[in-house]
């Protein structure tokens, strides 16, 4: 996420905590006041005093609470996100990996699960279960939470996983109408990798090689658990691949299905990268044999013809030279 959006979801964030401790400062100060009042102290209860302390302590309230409770949060986050990667190092994305994820998606963890659920149902080539997945999900939810939070984390992700299901399933229309729809978070979020995968994704499916290829080498992978980085490498050589055979770059692509072979977690992207690597071998080979008749033939029109011996000339009186010294008799 950008800088900004990030400063943005920690202030609304803190805010939330800061406008309850006010509340209760206010409630507090009032009480203390009554109470004075109906006691008669001595020491009148100040006001102009009081409120600066309140907002002061209310919002050192506000950031520690804010903070503590995102650890709450995460703890349990942390012991699934375990738990996934376990799974995956034995099995990839497997329907028992996708099970876990369905058997935690409730609460505040429903969306997000069953958006990560459609993505591993994406990657495996299944676009109909993942679009089907991913109906299940709120999205006025998700983006009622994205606009009060400014966390757009789940909202990029939700047209993420739309777009990448409308690409494989070849509907460029709803590949579209997801982009535009979800423009305003994907941009938001534009720094993260699942969202310049599938950007890249979309830019390969719109013909724009040169852009699809720079933004797949961008991609850093940091995100993702350590055991994954290799598929999300995999994934984007892949598209790497596709864009270079596109742009009649056979080795380049060669090389890049290579490595997406090498680092596959699924069978749907191991036979995608094999189908790649067979199609710019061919491409290859039929480009070289090209070349070597273009070649061929240029030199069958510029070869030099040999010249024919002169024929001897037989010798006779005229021509044989005549001595500059003549001879004579006595």
């Amino acid at each position: 996420m950008k800088l900004n959006n990030k400063l943005l979801a920690l202030a609304k964030g803190i805010s939330v905590w800061w406008g309850i401790y006010l509340i209760l400062g206010c409630c507090a100060g009032f009480a203390v006041k009554t109470i004075q009042d109906l006691f008669m102290d001595a020491q009148p209860f100040r006001i102009m005093l009081f409120v600066p302390f309140m907002c002061i302590g209310s919002l050192l309230l506000a950031i520690i609470t804010y903070f503590i409770s995102s650890l709450f949060k995460r703890a349990p986050m942390k012991r699934l996100r375990r738990r996934l990667v376990n799974i995956f190092k034995a099995e990839g994305f497997s329907q028992n990996y996708i099970n876990l994820l369905f058997d935690n998606a409730s609460g505040d963890n429903k969306n997000p699960m069953l958006i990560e659920a459609a993505a591993a149902y994406c990657m495996r080539g299944e676009t109909d279960t993942a679009a089907k997945t991913l109906a299940q999900a709120d999205l006025t939810s998700i983006l009622d939470i994205a606009q009060s939070t400014g966390n757009f984390r789940t909202a990029a992700y939700y047209y993420c996983v739309k777009m990448a299901a409308c690409i494989i399933a070849k509907d460029g229309s709803g590949a579209a109408e997801a982009y535009d729809d979800g423009i305003y978070y994907l941009d938001a979020f534009s720094d993260g990798d699942m969202v310049m995968a599938v950007l890249a994704l979309y830019q390969t499916e719109g013909g724009l090689g040169h852009s699809a290829i720079d933004t797949a080498e961008k991609i850093k992978w940091s995100t993702l658990p350590r055991p994954m980085r290799k598929c999300g490498k995999s994934f984007a050589e892949l598209i790497k691949a596709k864009n270079f055979l596109a742009l009649e770059r056979y080795g380049e692509a060669e090389a890049s299905a290579r490595l997406a072979m090498e680092n596959s977690c699924t069978e749907f992207l191991r036979a995608r990268a094999e189908e790649t690597l067979m199609l710019a071998g061919e491409k290859k080979k039929a480009a070289e044999e090209k070349i070597a008749a273009y070649e061929a033939e240029e030199n069958d029109k510029t070869e030099i013809p040999d010249i024919p011996e002169t024929a001897e000339v037989p010798e006779t009186e005229a021509s044989v030279p005549k001595d500059k010294t003549e001879v004579h008799d006595f």
